[in-house]
């Protein structure tokens, strides 16, 4: 299974849809929390004796939501919606990664924990109005079919 950073880059390139239900961000068949971590290190962290700390979905999805804005306008909305920014110095970098124009980023983890467990199949549910009545036959047991199959039968032979 791939993370979550290479899918999300996968739908941005091809231009599909990504879906943002409650709190979870869906990928056709699949989805994520928004709140999982990325493989992509946060600039400025995992130096110097620090641990590295990781871009959620959440926070790189509002950035590429919000792309056309500049920098500090962008570091308002954030703040006003509680979302992570992601930082100036690993914004060009990031963005170039995911619109495919480079292949890889030096910033990307290839040895972070990658979040596998989380994924799950999303269950695609129908509206009432969008059931067609075709989809909604009675289900025939075997049994009534022998019955009618005999009393057809039955009336025929009597004839």
């Amino acid at each position: 299974m791939a993370d979550v950073l290479s899918v999300l880059r996968l739908y941005n390139i091809q231009k599909k849809e990504i879906v943002a239900k409650g709190d979870e961000v869906i990928f056709g068949e699949f989805s994520w929390p928004k709140n999982v971590k990325t493989n992509y290190v946060i600039w400025g962290t995992g130096k110097e004796g620090q641990p590295k700390e990781y871009y959620t979905l959440d926070s790189i999805l509002f950035l590429l939501n919000n792309v056309h804005l500049p920098h500090p306008s962008y570091v308002r909305r954030a703040a006003t919606e509680n979302i992570p920014v992601v930082r100036r110095p690993d914004r060009k970098d990031l963005l170039s990664y995911l619109n495919g124009e480079s292949s890889s980023s030096t910033s990307i983890d290839r040895s972070a924990p990658i979040e596998i467990g989380l994924q799950r199949p999303t269950q695609v549910k129908r509206a009432a109005d969008e059931v067609s009545s075709e989809a909604k036959k009675p289900r025939v047991e075997v049994r009534d079919i022998i019955i009618k199959n005999k009393m057809l039968n039955s009336n025929i032979s009597s004839l």
